[in-house]
């Protein structure tokens, strides 16, 4: 790991305007270009400010994504073709909380679990993801939902905790 770029990328880089800003492609090829020591990143993406994805450890994304505002990433692998919306969360731990007679902060983290958003798929705004869910193909996650559970191929979720609605046609 270079942590040379990520020292850039989160005192600096982070925090440059987005795309939509006047010479926004110019800054988003340099935040990408940040973004590729540190990550992997597919070609022909747009990465917008204020994203985290921790020391950059098992955080892939790939070609033609939209990744925007605010969206905090962990443990994940985005695939082809996917837009994340602001705000947006993937958890890639949690903690242990089953004892009752330890303190919840003393029990530890459970085992971390991958995430994978698989190709074609649209996370809306402030969604969160729980930690190992496999979102499928062409999956669409309604804004506000929380996604506890993984989903089937071209579902369109919504709700707390999200629910399938309809099969995409």
């Amino acid at each position: 790991m270079n942590y040379f770029f990520l020292t850039i990328y989160y005192s600096l880089i982070n925090k440059i305007p987005n795309s939509s800003f006047p010479g926004g492609k110019t800054l988003n090829k340099i935040r990408i270009f940040f973004v590729k020591k540190i990550i992997h990143i597919g070609v022909n993406c747009t990465f917008q400010k204020n994203i985290y994805f921790g020391n950059g450890n098992n955080v892939s994304i790939g070609d033609n994504c939209q990744i925007n505002d605010n969206v905090r990433l962990d443990n994940v692998k985005i695939g082809d073709n996917v837009m994340v919306a602001r705000d947006a969360v993937f958890l890639g731990k949690s903690h242990n909380y089953k004892d009752i007679n330890t303190p919840m902060n003393e029990q530890g983290l459970v085992e971390s679990r991958q995430t994978t958003v698989h190709n074609n798929s649209w996370i809306g705004i402030r969604v969160i993801i729980m930690p190992g869910i496999e979102i499928k193909s062409g999956s669409v996650i309604s804004a506000g939902s929380v996604l506890t559970k993984s989903t089937t191929k071209n579902g369109v979720y919504a709700g707390v905790p999200a629910k399938l609605i309809r099969i995409r046609k």
